[in-house]
């Protein structure tokens, strides 16, 4: 695999996982009633999918962005990475 590509999925999928980090946090410690609304919606398995979605989506495109944007130009220091 490519070095760039292998460093977009990484980074990619480390911002995906803090936002899910997040979106669990938000639902556990209950920030303003949202993990009630979550947890007694009809569709809970829905809900839920929603909210991870959309929030590690959310991350991962910005961990993803700030990395290809702070990214080394140099050719000897993106070969250190």
């Amino acid at each position: 695999m490519p070095k760039l590509v292998r460093f977009v999925l990484v980074n990619s999928l480390f911002g995906v996982l803090i936002g899910w980090l997040i979106a669990g946090a938000v639902v556990y410690f209950n920030l303003n009633g949202f993990g009630d609304l979550v947890l007694n919606a009809k569709s809970r398995a829905t809900a839920f999918f929603i909210l991870f979605a959309s929030f590690g989506t959310t991350f991962g495109f910005a961990v993803m962005a700030s990395a290809v944007m702070l990214m080394p130009t140099d050719k000897d220091e993106f070969d250190k990475l």
